[in-house]
């Protein structure tokens, strides 16, 4: 038994395995190949940076020291002024607020008057006053949403411009 594993493990190691072979034919192939260069950042240069204008957004101050906003000069505005504009716009937002509930409640009551009612021309009315009531709220939701992006708006452009927190609350 022992003689034949004596005879198996030389016959092994005399003859190569396909993976001894497979390695000695890359070890000839990477010498003849070139060696490539590896391109640094000083290889590169300098490039000049980006010159992309975004309207409305400027990373500082103009050379007159004044600000400016989509290049309009705009005055140091007073606490009253953000107060007033803040205020505008919460009130805004409560009347829509209150408009989209009358509007849901007159649509719920509109749906219950047109699966009650049985004459023609009466369920024809009432059809064409629910499609009417339903882009009326369906308006009002856009309003609504696009005033209150304004008030975040407000309070964005109150940050940049730098006015303390408490003058909005």
């Amino acid at each position: 038994m022992r003689i034949l594993t004596i005879f198996l493990l030389a016959g092994f190691l005399l003859s190569q395995s396909p993976l001894v072979k497979l390695s000695k034919k890359e070890k000839e192939r990477r010498k003849k190949v070139k060696v490539s260069r590896v391109i640094t950042n000083q290889d590169l240069g300098k490039t000049p940076p980006p010159s992309v204008i975004v309207k409305g957004v400027r990373s500082s101050t103009p050379a007159g020291g004044k600000e400016e906003l989509d290049g309009k000069k705009s005055p140091k505005k007073s606490k009253e002024w953000w107060l007033s504009r803040k205020r505008n716009l919460e009130e805004k937002i409560a009347s829509l607020k209150k408009r989209i509930q009358e509007l849901e409640r007159q649509l719920n009551n509109l749906n219950t008057t047109f699966l009650i009612e049985q004459r023609p021309l009466a369920h024809q009315r009432v059809k064409s006053t629910l499609e009417k009531v339903k882009g009326q709220l369906e308006a009002a939701r856009k309003e609504l949403a696009q005033a209150q992006k304004d008030l975040e708006r407000l309070y964005e452009e109150a940050r940049k411009a730098g006015i303390p927190p408490g003058w909005l609350r």
